[in-house]
């Protein structure tokens, strides 16, 4: 995804503690591709917007503007209008509206007042030099006032340039809001939208002329150009206008973000309207009851086409998941976690009915890689990972998400790590989700957790999966059976399979 439609969320720098999920787990999780695939925005600003929704790991404000959503759905017209109107700031320059937000502007009212003074004096000397009878000294002064101004005015433009694209975008995004706040419907969402416009209609009229000087750059206006270019030096105007712009950008950028906000927000509803059109079945998520804390009836991951739906019902345990390679464990946790922040951002999950305590914050440790530059291996990385995790959890209510953890170390060591672990976390109010390949750790944890898992079958010369979650615990892998499907050497197969029962026996 590009860097772009992450500015906004880059720009509120927010920690994990102010509820930005970790990269690590915007990772394990996918967001990129998850914020492309449902991606109906009609804006560049309302796809930052989604973008920074599904990095923070709180419940939106969605699900209190459901009437506008399901108004949305039902009248095709409005939703039309809307993404109409929005369309208007989907250039790829609209971007760099962020960029405005972000910028450190250096004007001081000194300036401002140091502008405003210079920019009389050509006039002044140029009257003088008119009435006087000796006009050599005032055109003097002229010419220095005149080449003074030059340089002021020079040197506001190679400010400017910066701007090229973000002034006019800022100035559309103003008027872009100013057209959906006029909607009934979208007014309603906040009711504080008109007096922030209203603050800023003097930036508007600013930004306006900012605009329409960018404009007559270009060469089609040269001949016009050179005569406002002339004029600007002479009265300072466009160096004014730009100060002044920038003054208020400043003063007002509460007020700026606000608006951006806003439209970003209208955006994301009225794409969810298409979204949810798009979907052969969804549901909004229920808080769950005491009695259980998790329930998911007929649950899809949104990336992967063609999914076969899954239920699952925890009440006083977490779950532990074995099964054979491919069979799809991680995705299946991975599809709890995905739709639990979707139910949180959009209100919307994939699944036939999601309860459960919304409440809770993500964590996963999925993807570990070693880290070559630091000198950090897969296993030390690996630990700091779930360290992250440890300490993380001691502050709430989680859904943590565990696959196969410790690879990187023997088994003995692995499956006594694992065990402690996961023993641990029984003792706080967390839903743990944890994949593994080690069914000692099922034998170990059978009395603290709900075991599951997957499973295939061999047919021919394929092995087949039906990606179904199943009660218990699987008791065959398939690591042998895939060596076999690549025709690795009989006496190979043989030895691996003769070891396996053997270890299996003595087990």
């Amino acid at each position: 995804m590009e860097k772009e439609v992450k500015a906004y969320n880059s720009y509120k720098k927010l920690s994990y503690m102010d509820g930005n999920l970790p990269e690590s787990v915007r990772h394990d999780l996918n967001i990129d591709e998850l914020c492309e695939k449902i991606d109906y925005t009609s804006s560049c600003i309302g796809r930052q917007f989604l973008y920074h929704l599904l990095c923070i790991d709180k419940v939106s404000s969605v699900n209190k503007h459901e009437e506008q959503v399901e108004h949305l759905q039902e009248h095709v017209s409005l939703r039309k209008r809307t993404s109409e109107i929005l369309g208007k700031i989907n250039k790829p320059e609209a971007y760099t509206i962020v960029d405005i937000l972000a910028e450190n502007i250096d004007y001081s009212r000194r300036y401002l007042f140091l502008l405003q003074v210079c920019r009389w004096l050509p006039l002044i000397f140029s009257i003088w030099m008119l009435m006087a009878a000796t006009p050599a000294l005032p055109f003097v002064l002229f010419l220095l006032s005149y080449v003074g101004n030059a340089f002021l005015h020079y040197k506001q433009k190679s400010k400017l340039t910066c701007y090229y694209f973000s002034i006019p975008q800022l100035y559309r995004l103003l008027l872009t809001a100013d057209k959906l706040a006029q909607i009934d419907e979208f007014f309603k969402t906040d009711s504080t939208i008109g007096d922030c416009l209203n603050r800023l209609k003097k930036l508007k009229k600013m930004l306006h002329s900012f605009r329409l000087g960018i404009t007559l750059q270009s060469e089609s206006a040269f001949l016009f150009f050179l005569v406002t270019e002339l004029v600007n030096i002479f009265t300072l105007y466009a160096a004014v206008n730009v100060a002044k712009s920038f003054l208020c950008i400043r003063d007002e950028r509460e007020e700026i973000e606000h608006v951006f906000e806003f439209v970003g927000f209208i955006d994301v509803l009225c794409s969810l309207s298409f979204f949810r059109d798009s979907l052969p079945y969804w549901c909004k998520p229920i808080e769950n009851s005491k009695e259980e804390m998790l329930y998911a009836r007929s649950i899809c991951h949104p990336l992967i086409d063609n999914c076969v739906p899954n239920d699952l019902s925890l009440s006083e345990k977490s779950m532990i998941i074995t099964g054979s390679n491919m069979s799809g464990k991680t995705s299946f946790i991975r599809t709890i976690a995905v739709n639990l922040l979707l139910g949180k951002v959009l209100n919307t999950c994939f699944a036939r009915e999601f309860r459960i305590d919304l409440s809770r914050r993500i964590y996963s440790v999925i993807h570990t890689e070693d880290d070559l530059i630091r000198g950090k291996s897969f296993f030390l990385k690996e630990v700091e990972n779930v360290k992250k995790a440890i300490d993380v959890s001691n502050n709430g209510k989680y859904l943590l998400i565990f696959d196969e953890l410790f690879k990187g170390t023997n088994t003995v060591e692995r499956i006594a790590i694992n065990y402690a672990l996961l023993l641990d976390f029984t003792k706080s109010d967390h839903i743990i989700l944890a994949s593994t390949h080690d069914n000692e750790i099922t034998t170990l944890l059978q009395d603290k957790y709900d075991l599951y898992y997957f499973s295939e079958k061999v047919a021919d010369t394929q092995m087949e999966f039906d990606y179904k979650l199943k009660k218990g615990v699987d008791r065959d892998g398939n690591a042998i059976k895939i060596l076999k499907l690549y025709k690795y050497p009989d006496s190979v197969i043989a030895m691996a399979e003769r070891l396996r029962l053997n270890y299996k026996n003595k087990v």
